[in-house]
């Protein structure tokens, strides 16, 4: 799918006859952030998988872009699949994205997950940072900072195989894309918009995320009317991975009560 953010690579799986769910991964990570979850949610869901710009098999695009452009790209990927409303979720980058969606295409987004996400994420010197730090170094010289938030500090010797693949997916990333989205975040504040939000939503955060701690979390909770909030004990940034079945039953249940 060609788009404003250049051209978005995408994918599904599961029963194409199912309700159609759309996952968006987190900043540095592809759709594959997502394999653990398959084996469940394809049982009754259409999964549709992107790759963010510059992400996975994604190029990078062509300049710089909004959290709106990209959210506008992703409903565009759900055209091509001839989903005209489904259910979303997305983890941190991911979830912000998916924040705006909910909000802005409130006739086509049914249900949310907004994983290990705040409204803000980070500060605009913490992003231009990270920008900088890779135009000069490229994604070698962020890869153990942002390693060091993904998981928690036992998790590399505990899971050498998930780490040391979640680390060459992070550095295979193409520093543009990943600069890119870099400056979408540093310039997205979602604080004056989550409250329009009205579908059914499940939060998910980490009681060891640091970079988008609990008290985020339970901002949006607050935040948008009627959400729920689930915080998973001891998950880090990408709980998803490290605390995969937790994360999956608390995922897997709202989606069923808000098919």
């Amino acid at each position: 799918m060609t788009g404003g953010t250049g051209v978005m690579a995408w994918g599904e799986v599961g029963d194409s006859t199912a309700p159609p769910l759309l996952m968006i991964h987190a900043l540095g990570a592809d759709r594959r952030m997502w394999e653990p979850q398959l084996p469940v949610l394809t049982r009754s869901r259409r999964v549709l998988l992107v790759d963010l710009p510059g992400h996975g098999t994604s190029p990078p695009p062509p300049g710089p872009f909004t959290v709106s452009q990209l959210g506008e790209d992703i409903l565009g990927v759900a055209d091509a699949a001839g989903a005209g409303s489904f259910q979303l979720c997305g983890m941190s980058f991911g979830g912000l994205v998916s924040l705006w969606m909910a909000a802005r295409a409130p006739d086509r987004v049914t249900a949310l997950v907004a994983s290990n996400t705040a409204a803000r994420i980070g500060s605009e010197e913490l992003w231009q940072a990270r920008i900088d730090a890779v135009a000069e170094g490229g994604i070698e010289a962020v890869s153990e900072q942002a390693l060091g938030r993904f998981f928690t500090p036992g998790f590399a010797a505990a899971h050498p195989d998930l780490y040391e693949s979640t680390a060459r997916t992070l550095l295979g990333t193409d520093p543009a894309g990943y600069m890119a989205c870099c400056a979408a975040l540093r310039d997205a504040d979602l604080r004056g918009l989550v409250g329009a939000i009205q579908c059914p939503t499940m939060v998910i955060g980490g009681s060891g995320d640091i970079s988008t701690p609990p008290d985020q979390a339970e901002w949006l909770r607050e935040h948008i009317e009627g959400s729920r909030l689930v915080v998973l004990e001891g998950a880090p940034h990408f709980a998803n991975l490290e605390l995969p079945d937790e994360w999956t039953s608390v995922a897997a249940e709202f989606l069923a009560e808000t098919a």
